[in-house]
């Protein structure tokens, strides 16, 4: 199966490099920058198009574009005769405005939606890949494809706005936090603010997720628990 990835930013060069190293498939790339397309494609052994529009004979294309392109493609594929099923995978594009888009055309674009950091997938990390209820007919399909790099289910793909919102708020509040705290202890090295944030913040935030805290980490967490509890 010949599969489009329309955009080789993080996230497209992410799920690029993860995509070739499955059997089945035969990626062909497209990006406006034809340098990063060019580097992407001989990195991951994936065909390139020179437009949008070579992928027309293709069965399924990923949009992996800011959330600002997303209607900028379905416009293109709508000037083709028969398109291929498009999957948006950019967060915050609703399925309510794809299909508002998409509406009294012959396209199909389904949200595919990743609870997961491109920096994480490319390193392996297996993403919760929501694919919408709208598009169960070609779940079986979808799954087939994404199967191999996280876990595949169906349903309300804007959950997904939800959650990674709600994560990297907080995570980014927590970052700028301990940056303020260290240098509040006269702490002002970027170096060892950098590796605080990075390793012991990420490494035990990572910890916390998997439910392998050390002892130290565990005290400090019953500690949060009971001054976040009071405060409620």
């Amino acid at each position: 199966m010949h599969i489009g990835l329309v955009g080789a930013g993080r996230m497209g060069q992410a799920l690029a490099g993860r995509l070739s190293r499955q059997g089945g498939f035969t990626l062909r790339l497209f990006d406006r920058n034809m340098d990063i397309m060019q580097l992407a494609a001989e990195r991951y052994g994936a065909e390139t198009a020179t437009s949008i529009e070579e992928m027309a004979n293709l069965r399924l294309v990923i949009l992996a574009v800011p959330d600002k392109e997303i209607i900028n493609c379905l416009e293109v594929f709508k000037n083709v005769k028969k398109p291929p099923v498009l999957l948006n995978i950019a967060t915050n594009v609703s399925q309510q405005r794809l299909n508002a888009a998409v509406a009294e055309s012959h396209l199909t674009c389904i949200g595919v939606k990743f609870v997961g950091h491109a920096g994480e997938i490319a390193l392996g990390e297996r993403p919760i890949i929501i694919v919408d209820e709208s598009g169960s007919d070609f779940f079986p399909v979808i799954k087939e494809i994404f199967q191999t790099i996280g876990e595949v289910m169906i349903g309300d793909s804007d959950i997904v706005t939800k959650i990674n919102t709600i994560a990297a708020e907080e995570v980014l509040i927590a970052g700028v936090h301990i940056e303020n705290r260290l240098r509040e202890q006269s702490i002002s090295d970027p170096l060892l603010i950098n590796s605080a944030i990075r390793q012991v913040a990420a490494g035990t935030l990572k910890a916390f997720a998997n439910g392998d805290l050390g002892p130290f980490a565990r005290e400090i967490v019953n500690e949060v628990r009971i001054r976040i509890n009071q405060r409620m």
